[in-house]
């Protein structure tokens, strides 16, 4: 039984490992197209948000999903879009840390 358990456990950290990495890639995305846009006449900047998710024990889901909001953040603030760049490049190099200390195991 343990070893069925370590599967799962290991399964379920890498799904959530890799919906982290997507989560971050995707948040890297809108960023990129706000800042390149920045001088376009009437351009709305998008808004990228995480939603955890939780499929119950015993499965191998769950993890994080990412919610585009197209045009509802205003204009384009390069400070903002930097900070929260940097909080995608944090999160996606602690998702791939996990996923390669996953595979050690």
């Amino acid at each position: 039984m343990r070893v069925i358990f370590i599967a799962v456990a290991i399964g379920s950290i890498l799904s959530t490992a890799v919906s982290g990495l997507r989560n971050s890639a995707e948040r890297a995305t809108v960023i990129a197209h706000n800042v390149v846009n920045v001088n376009t006449p009437g351009f709305k900047a998008s808004e990228a948000r995480s939603v955890s998710l939780d499929v119950g024990r015993g499965n191998t889901g769950g993890g994080v999903q990412t919610q585009i909001f197209v045009g509802e953040g205003g204009g384009t603030n390069l400070v903002s879009e930097f900070a929260r760049l940097i909080s995608a490049e944090a999160a996606y190099k602690a998702n791939a840390e996990v996923i390669r200390r996953t595979e050690e195991q």
